[in-house]
């Protein structure tokens, strides 16, 4: 039986296209006319063979025509407002019962289908049945006519699981082969669906002139959003998500449980205040992932930065065993400051570019790179500096550099995060990190040096990391060449659980910031409610193995 017929309103009533010939009328020389007009001047403008007074001569022409066409448009305003009114009202009401009509249909094409596939299913496994056993017998008969042979049987076996084997694949061929044909048919009966929304939306998208109300905005990506859903798609997308939340979920629960309350603002603002501290190393690693890498060297990096700039503002002197000192005791406290932050972010730039130039320049991994550069740091910290336990920074300006709260490290964090973001979005350098992330070849072709490309992500990376040794150093009392250990890790899942891919290519800044925050947060649940620091470990190899595992499977599936 085949499907009813139901009629499109906008293809066969008339008055459809009378509203939208009224309407281009009334809008011809009037608002169409200052869209293209418009466009004309932005033309001229960009235009580098004319000269500056014939451009000046165009524009000044143009300026004056659209003048003119606002006045029309003025004059035919209520005239067009009303029109749409019209139409916008006909459309919704025809256009909500053929999508009705459709949908209604659609539900019963889609039980048919339904019916029609589980019917096929069936016939396939039934005539599967009766194909085995048929083998079946005859691989008994074929026994039976080797005279109980040995090496005969064994032949016959042989046979018959060569036989089986062939039927196994034609039968789970089968079986797909009906599975795409039924999926074939339901997603046209849900393109037809869709397609009688489309219709009304493309007809008041022409007649409020490329323009949608607030609702049809709304409904538009909310119809687009069930059009495109797919269950095993979203879960795929959002099982770490769900993780997180359940989670958190358990956490304010057996919180609530032992008497100890999560939401309190101290809390909060605990879990703000680390993860700004925290950020800059997220954000460092963020690039180095983008282009498909990683960064080992992160956590003797923080150690660095934290170390060199306590040194710098301690009361004493510290003295290496290179024979070289840093002696600021008595320089003003704003140049002390100054080289303070300098100084860390130098040293990490440095130790940063060093693995940075070898990975674009000999294609190493920077696996290796950044482990060698934190053997490097490591080492040369703890010759020089290891006879002294920590290093102290004078607390009065430490708390001032800091803030109540983390506050002052929270406001420069803010202020990182806008820079990075609009490094990735809004320059022509972060195009090319996204283009070398994706296909670093391809890229180069393209015209993108993946050299220098590589090189100033890993010292943007250095310039962050020592940026996040300066706010390590704020947040605790003393630092050492051990301060940071496993930073790494925290950076790393706070990248993948933003959504930063390993694949390259994929990832945001608001994904990072948010991935930062939420690992952070987990990681200050766990302390809060008591659990070993052992566990604490355990969690976060258990959130990078799954945040990987899944990240993994997406690209998988794209392929």
């Amino acid at each position: 039986m085949e499907s009813e017929t139901i009629i499109n309103p906008f293809e066969n009533d008339d008055k459809y296209q009378k509203y939208l010939d009224e309407l281009s009328s009334l809008r011809k020389e009037g608002e169409d006319k200052i869209i293209a007009l418009k466009e004309e001047i932005r033309d001229v403008k960009a235009n580098k063979t004319l000269e500056k007074d014939v451009k000046d001569k165009i524009i000044a022409k143009d300026k004056k025509l659209i003048k003119e066409a606002k006045k029309v448009k003025e004059a035919n305003r209520e005239q067009v407002k009303s029109i749409v009114k019209e139409a916008s009202k006909a459309a919704n009401e025809e256009g909500k019962a053929y999508y009705l009509k459709e949908s209604a249909l659609a539900k019963v094409d889609r039980a048919k289908e339904k019916e029609a596939y589980q019917k096929k299913i069936a016939e396939i496994k039934e005539k599967q049945a009766l194909v085995l056993e048929k083998l079946k017998a005859e691989n008994a008969q074929r026994i039976r006519n080797t005279a109980y042979d040995k090496n005969a049987i064994n032949e016959a076996k042989k046979e018959n699981a060569i036989a089986t084997k062939a039927n196994r694949v034609s039968y789970h061929s089968a079986l797909e082969e009906a599975k795409n044909e039924y999926e074939g048919k339901i997603q046209e009966i849900k393109n037809r669906q869709y397609d009688a929304y489309l219709e009304k939306d493309g007809f008041l998208l022409k007649a409020r002139n490329g323009h949608r109300s607030i609702v049809g905005t709304l409904e538009n990506k909310l119809r687009s959003y069930a059009y495109e859903f797919k269950l095993s798609t979203w879960l795929l997308r959002n099982a770490l998500n769900l993780i997180v939340v359940a989670f958190f979920l358990f956490s304010v629960f057996y919180g609530l449980g032992i008497g100890k309350n999560l939401f309190t603002s101290k809390n909060i603002m605990s879990i703000l205040g680390q993860s700004s501290v925290k950020i800059f190393y997220s954000l460092g690693v963020a690039g180095l992932i983008l282009l498909g890498g990683t960064d080992l060297s992160v956590g003797r990096m923080t150690g660095l930065g934290a170390g060199f700039f306590n040194m710098i503002l301690a009361r004493e002197v510290y003295k290496s065993a290179f024979g070289f000192t840093i002696d600021v005791v008595s320089w003003p406290i704003v140049p002390k400051v100054i080289l303070a932050f300098l100084v860390p972010i130098i040293l990490c730039t440095i130790f940063s570019s060093i693995a940075g130039f070898f990975t674009a320049k000999f294609k190493m991994h920077p696996f290796i790179t950044t482990l060698s550069t934190q053997l490097l740091i490591y080492g040369l910290f703890m010759i020089g500096y290891g006879s002294y336990p920590a290093f102290n920074a004078d607390l009065s300006i430490a708390k001032k550099l800091k803030g109540n709260n983390y506050l002052n490290i929270i406001i420069a964090a803010v202020i990182v995060i806008a820079i990075v973001w609009f490094i990735w979005n809004k320059t022509k350098f972060g195009k090319n990190m996204y283009a070398v992330g994706g296909n670093s070849e391809a890229a180069s072709v393209s015209g993108v040096s993946v050299f220098w490309t590589t090189l100033i992500v890993f010292a943007m990376a250095g310039v962050l990391y020592g940026l996040g040794g300066a706010a390590t150093a704020l947040q605790g009392a003393g630092a050492n060449p051990n301060t940071g250990y496993g930073t790494e890790l925290d950076a790393i899942a706070a990248c993948v659980i933003g959504g930063v891919s390993f694949s390259g290519g994929i990832g945001k800044i608001s994904g990072v910031v948010l991935g930062t925050i939420i690992f952070q947060g987990m990681t200050y649940c766990l302390t809060f409610l008591g659990f070993d620091v052992n566990i604490q470990y355990l969690f976060k190899g258990i959130i990078i193995m799954a945040a990987v595992c899944l990240d993994s499977m997406k690209y998988l599936k794209k392929k």
